[in-house]
């Protein structure tokens, strides 16, 4: 039981990770890497996956609580801070920009009668609402269904991509700084850090809820179920990531001038061909919205309960959500980042160092603890 909680919260976590931007910005920085793809990997795992989980790791110390955790800043800015990570992170670019992804996977497969941006995000939206409709379900649905499902269709395209492709690297040539700085901007471009108090939030309290069910209430214990639920969905995120930055290494001739947003369609269509290229916008709108179902959540939640104190209900707090995020789809995945990316770019370093001063405090916190007992 104790491994079956690991490894659905593991997958959960790789599920919550893996959306828009996580399928996107590797597919674009393999195409673009050439001969400096040692560095540009090196610098996405950095910003990609270490930087998240360090910021898991930082709230689990204090656990898994956001509020707690952010309080070291004093309760008011604590709020602010917390309200404004939760907008970027929810209706206002995160959440919009699974639909502007979803819709470009999909879009030379609609029909003339939805193959519309107003129509297709319409429809997105509803499906959102209706699979976060009932909030209990929405971790275990992650874990057990949809998670699998993208793993094994991801894991073909690279397979088949890795296997066919020409192999001929192109020759960067800009600096090895810039392209490991590349690297790092688009790690941040992913949004994970800002996600992560919150991911770890929920699976925490998901972890706690399941291990206490079959008599685990031992605090060392659900912190070692958490840490090994958290290398799980960071191996699994460092394989994705290197799979598709090598899948368009190898095929970057091809894709030279393809916009970010229609780089998965691309290279779907160079490997799998048309019907192949669809397996996979299916599969891209699978991992879209498992990560939207995820921010919708946790962005509920809290309206829910800390904006509205209850005064109303969640069903309306859901809608006010969705019809937000349905606003901001419209913009597309291009002004979207153009707005959130100078805002990501002041306030990933200053997060960063935020997560190691608490991490540092709360050990010294510890320790001094010790010494007194």
């Amino acid at each position: 039981m104790t491994k079956k909680i690991i490894i659905t919260s593991g997958l959960a976590l790789f599920a919550m990770f893996f959306g828009a931007g996580n399928i996107i910005y590797p597919l674009e920085l393999g195409a673009q890497a050439g001969n400096h793809i040692p560095y540009v990997i090196l610098a996405f795992i950095i910003s990609g996956i270490g930087l998240p989980f360090l910021g898991l790791f930082a709230t689990s110390l204090y656990h898994g609580n956001y509020w707690v955790f952010f309080n070291r800043l004093g309760k008011i800015p604590a709020f602010l801070l917390i309200t404004f990570l939760i907008l970027i992170i929810g209706p206002l670019f995160a959440i919009p920009r699974t639909e502007t992804v979803a819709y470009h996977s999909l879009r030379s497969f609609l029909p003339v009668a939805l193959n519309n941006p107003y129509i297709f995000s319409g429809l997105y939206c509803l499906l959102l609402f209706y699979l976060t409709y009932q909030p209990n379900k929405v971790i275990d649905m992650i874990g057990r269904i949809m998670s699998p499902i993208k793993l094994t269709l991801f894991a073909i395209l690279i397979v088949v991509g890795l296997t066919t492709g020409q192999h001929d690297i192109l020759v960067d040539k800009n600096s090895i700084s810039a392209a490991f700085k590349l690297g790092l901007v688009d790690g941040y471009s992913t949004m994970d850090l800002l996600a992560t108090f919150f991911f770890c939030t929920a699976i925490y309290g998901n972890i706690i809820l399941k291990a206490r069910a079959i008599g685990i209430t031992e605090p060392r214990e659900l912190v070692k179920i958490f840490f090994k639920s958290c290398l799980i969905g960071a191996f699994l995120l460092g394989a994705v990531y290197i799979g598709f930055m090598l899948l368009t290494l190898y095929h970057a001739s091809e894709l030279q001038g393809v916009e970010t947003a229609q780089m998965i369609i691309a290279i779907s269509s160079l490997v799998l061909g048309k019907v192949g290229a669809l397996f996979i916008g299916v599969c891209v709108t699978f991992a879209c919205m498992v990560t939207a179902m995820a921010l919708i959540e946790i962005t509920t939640a809290f309206g829910h309960e800390q904006i509205m104190k209850k005064r109303i209900s969640r069903t309306t707090c859901l809608t006010v959500i969705i019809a937000i995020t349905y606003s901001i789809s419209i913009i597309g995945f291009s002004g979207i980042m153009k707005i959130a990316l100078p805002i990501l770019e002041v306030l990933y370093p200053a997060l960063i160092v935020f997560c190691v001063i608490n991490i540092i405090l709360k050990l010294w916190d510890d320790r001094r603890v010790k010494e007194l007992l």
